[in-house]
């Protein structure tokens, strides 16, 4: 097996991570952390709990935890998994518009 993808918050991403519930913090950690062990494996990642989002500018997945959204994208080159956005799932459809 390859090294692990490393995971990489963006700025408005880590901003909504540090303002999570400590444990749901903890559950979206841990999960990103199996999610970049994952990558690093050939086929489909993140299994139902992954989906695959069209935006109106890029596409990018979304991975569910609880009441929680975590917008990313995998940079395969980088091999990082790069997290676009935290956002509660009675957030999602605006935070999707303003992408």
């Amino acid at each position: 097996m390859s090294d692990p993808y490393r995971v990489e918050l963006a700025p408005s991403a880590a901003r909504a991570f540090n303002k999570l519930p400590a444990e749901v913090r903890q559950r979206t950690q841990q999960s990103l952390e199996k999610l970049a062990s994952d990558a690093a494996r050939e086929g489909r990642i993140g299994g139902k709990a992954v989906k695959t989002i069209h935006g109106v500018s890029d596409a990018f997945h979304r991975l569910r935890i609880g009441d929680y959204r975590v917008m990313h994208d995998a940079l395969d080159e980088d091999r990082v998994i790069l997290v676009l956005g935290i956002v509660h799932r009675g957030d999602l459809e605006r935070w999707i518009r303003k992408r």
